[in-house]
């Protein structure tokens, strides 16, 4: 597969975002009974982790609050993890950090964001930037868009400098990183299972398993892979053996709370997944790394069914205003209640 850098970049004013995006706001205190944090509302954690950038650097540590609230130092924790002199959890003796936004950026500092176009295959584009992906297929006679990114990304205007071509507009999945963009259009090609997350004003055309797409020399089978929401699909397209599939097949991690989540039903559809593994050699995916082999339909499998059995371990950690769980798989990561 090329993955040939077309140099289209925009700066695409947008707050930096990964998962988790914010710690905690709040502050240290000290008495004889030893620490404990408050956060800015007055209310302080316990028995539970929390990820804190006490100083403000940007970089947070996990530490760890007792039924009482103080802070748990040179121990175990009551779930079997280590923390040093100074409550850090650390792993091998190393002090396990976390790259977050800092109160100042959390305030309304915002950063450029700049969104890359690359030619992954004939005629197929990855409109990629940190936070989110889209595609596009150019054709002869129209363009089809899968996925829109978010809003301020203008991803009519990067289309724009690609095709002038009419748009037909596809989503995988109704998230607000891959439909922010939905209002540059009229109308989309979408599951029915997630249409209520469209804004008002769109037409919803629906799209089910079985239906093809087509664009040019690119015909996309529709396949229902519920489990990250409702109505998730993936678009296999079996003469250039590439799998287009939102959310769902990446190395993670991989959303699976909120509105729509079904861990089991995720697993069922990346069973089902794996058994169009041979007429698949590329996943295109809406986050991280692209392309990734068809193998990563099975790790999915393999880790979110060791999720499911409670075989992986949740590391406590903000994301999207509250605190889940991540868990690392032997190839897959997942966040989670």
């Amino acid at each position: 597969m090329k993955r040939r850098n077309l140099t289209i970049a925009l700066a695409a004013a947008a707050m930096t975002m990964a998962l988790p995006i914010t710690a905690m706001a709040g502050e240290w205190h000290r008495e004889p009974g030893g620490w404990w944090w408050t956060d800015d509302d007055g209310s302080y954690p316990v028995s539970q982790w929390r990820w804190l950038d006490g100083n403000q650097d940007g970089i947070a540590e996990c530490y760890y609050f007792d039924s009482s609230g103080w802070l748990v130092t040179g121990a175990q924790t009551p779930d079997g993890w280590t923390v040093d002199e100074n409550g850090a959890w650390t792993e091998d003796g190393a002090v396990q950090t976390l790259e977050v936004e800092t109160e100042e950026d959390s305030e309304g500092m915002w950063d450029q964001v700049t969104l890359e176009v690359n030619e992954v295959m004939d005629n197929l584009y990855a409109l990629d930037e940190s936070r989110t992906r889209a595609y596009l297929v150019v054709g002869e006679d129209k363009a089809m868009l899968i996925d829109t990114l978010f809003e301020e990304d203008n991803v009519l205007d990067v289309v724009r400098q690609i095709t002038d071509l009419p748009i037909e507009v596809v989503i995988t999945h109704g998230h607000p990183d891959h439909i922010g963009g939905i209002g540059y259009f009229d109308s989309c090609y979408i599951n029915e299972k997630d249409a209520y997350l469209l804004p008002e004003g769109i037409t919803a055309n629906y799209i089910s398993e079985g239906d093809v797409l087509t664009c040019g020399d690119y015909s996309f089978e529709v396949i229902e892979i519920p489990g990250h929401t409702d109505g998730s699909i993936a678009l296999l397209d079996r003469t250039h053996k590439v799998l287009i599939a939102g959310d769902s097949v990446q190395p993670g991690p991989i959303v699976m709370f909120g509105e729509g989540t079904d861990l089991n039903a995720y697993i069922e559809s990346m069973a089902k997944l794996m058994n169009y593994a041979d007429d698949i050699e590329y996943v295109l995916a809406g986050h991280h790394d692209y392309p990734v082999g068809s193998e990563y339909i099975q790790y999915a499998y393999e880790d979110a069914l060791a999720l499911v059995n409670g075989e992986l371990t949740g590391t406590p950690m903000p994301a999207m205003g509250t605190t889940k769980n991540l868990y690392q798989g032997a190839h897959v990561a997942f966040i989670a209640d």
